[in-house]
């Protein structure tokens, strides 16, 4: 072998070495560069609506068995009327309604009615009225001192009031000490309709 064949031999051994070093380099580039075919970068989770609430018109009434009702002194008498609040609260875990004027009148023995029952106040608003857990709704009612009426009313002791809340038909007693009219020409009872109450009622 000449001298001049192995210095050729040695270049191109040397080239060789040389592209397949690039060659690698290239492929190992564009590896970490690139991402594979079907591949998709994952997007932010989009913030899912805002649940749409319930109109208080579609709303279940209220049931007998998921309210509580409680009979509350408003303030001090005035003109021979005192007021009292009636309480609804929702004992349930979802809304409810009720809507309107509660059923108010006095009972002595054995439940039975005394006098007339609760006038309506025709000024006070009627409208469905939301219930939510745990929440009130309240009724005023006005009670007339029975002493304010002649003998022909005939005074007699109660031992309560009932309560038939609005669009249910069962009555709930209520504890109440005071005299009535047996006479049903007399009027002692004036209830408004369902208002919203306040979040929580613990006010004695």
């Amino acid at each position: 072998m000449n001298a001049s064949t192995g210095r050729g031999r040695l270049v191109a051994a040397f080239l060789a070495g040389a592209a397949l070093l690039v060659a690698g380099c290239s492929t190992s580039n564009a590896s970490a560069g690139s991402t594979s075919p079907g591949t998709t970068q994952a997007s932010p989770a989009a913030a899912a609506p805002a649940p749409t609430p319930t109109p208080i018109a579609a709303l279940p009434t209220c049931k007998s068995g998921v309210l509580s009702v409680l009979l509350k002194h408003a303030g001090a008498a005035h003109g021979g009327t005192a007021s009292y609040r009636i309480v609804f609260m929702d004992l349930a875990d979802v809304p409810c309604k009720l809507d309107g004027f509660p059923g108010v009148s006095f009972y002595g023995k054995k439940l039975a009615q005394i006098g007339s029952a609760a006038v309506r106040n025709q000024s006070s608003p009627e409208k469905p009225v939301e219930v939510v857990p745990e929440g009130t709704v309240i009724a005023m009612i006005q009670v007339v001192n029975a002493s304010r009426y002649p003998s022909a009313c005939r005074q007699t002791t109660v031992r309560g009031i009932l309560v038939q809340p609005p669009g249910l038909t069962n009555s709930v007693q209520l504890p109440f000490s005071g005299l009535a009219c047996a006479n049903r020409r007399y009027h002692l009872l004036t209830v408004n309709a369902v208002v919203q109450g306040p979040p929580t009622e613990n006010e004695d």
